[in-house]
């Protein structure tokens, strides 16, 4: 099954700083700061929720298609895209740069990060991948192309899940109440809901009632799916290593798309989205992990006590 994933695809610059931000700070002068942080080393990720997300529905052997835009320095994540066999349905816009973060940890594990969209602003330039889908995700990405994609899917009649993100930052109460009507799923972190709420004035039933399923991400406390069938929750993946959790949330949604597009049910869906995550959480990076088939299914079967599906 082809699965369309629209979304940012971006860079993620890692920079580590060997002291402490706050021994720079005065309390005196925090209206006008004006500091350099030399750094210690400096690493460059692929990332974005759509290619994260992507990444992660690959490794299991799905069928992916992302859509999205990259920038004057896009030609290598174009590359990247053809080497892991993942379809791009990808503009290339050379008057600006792909979308990037730049984050600088201390040796606290306190963060400055700085965001640019870049090519993202544009995505909506991007006409819908032809074909046919039978599922389709849509993540953050900008405000015009998120709107967009679920409009398309809807007039398409693509069951589509919303993976809201930081969307609900940018989109006002009615906007995300019209957005999530339209679509069949709604994925969001438990900090996420939270904002939907306090956006839409509703209460997590009645957001529940305009989807046939709302997902919910607790982190290590598990994941929660309300549907026809009823409140399911399903326990966290855990492991002893975990070093990062950035990106966990996609690689989560890349076994929910797995599990969906295979016709599972949603214990066994939710159970592999998890494992998926806890791959994720033990590498640095939210695309340097890249376990086989084989691994994944042991660790399913450790964490839950049964096999994974066929």
């Amino acid at each position: 099954m082809r699965i369309m994933i629209s979304g940012s695809i971006a860079y993620d610059n890692i920079l580590s700083y060997a002291g402490r931000f706050s021994d720079h700070l005065v309390r005196e002068s925090l209206d006008h700061i004006n500091l350099t942080f030399v750094t210690e080393s400096m690493t460059r990720n692929y990332g974005g929720c759509a290619a994260n997300i992507a990444y992660a529905l690959k490794l299991l052997g799905g069928d992916p298609v992302v859509t999205g835009a990259v920038g004057t320095d896009g030609s290598d994540y174009l590359y990247r895209f053809e080497q892991l066999g993942i379809e791009a349905n990808v503009a290339k816009f050379n008057d600006v740069f792909t979308a990037q973060c730049f984050v600088t940890t201390d040796t606290t594990g306190s963060q400055l990060a700085t965001f640019n969209p870049g090519a993202m602003a544009r995505s909506h330039e991007v006409p819908f991948p032809q074909g046919e889908f039978g599922l389709a995700l849509v993540a953050p990405d900008g405000k015009e192309a998120v709107i967009a994609r679920v409009n398309e899917c809807f007039s398409r009649n693509i069951p589509v899940v919303f993976d809201i993100g930081q969307a609900v930052s940018i989109l006002s109460g009615d906007e995300i109440r019209e957005l999530i009507s339209k679509t069949t799923y709604l994925a969001a972190s438990s900090y996420e809901l939270e904002l939907i709420k306090r956006a839409t004035l509703m209460t997590t039933d009645e957001i529940a009632e305009l989807v046939e399923a709302l997902i919910v991400t607790y982190g290590e406390k598990g994941s929660t799916v309300w549907s026809e069938a009823g409140e399911l929750t399903v326990a966290a993946c855990r492991v002893a290593n975990a070093v990062d959790p950035v990106g966990a949330g996609d690689a989560y949604r890349g076994g929910l798309l797995y599990g969906l597009s295979q016709g599972w049910g949603w214990k066994e869906t939710l159970q592999l989205a998890s494992v998926m995550g806890s791959f994720k959480v033990e590498k640095t990076g939210a695309q340097n992990y890249a376990p086989t088939r084989d691994m994944i299914a042991e660790r399913y079967k450790a964490a839950y006590g049964e096999s994974l599906p066929a």
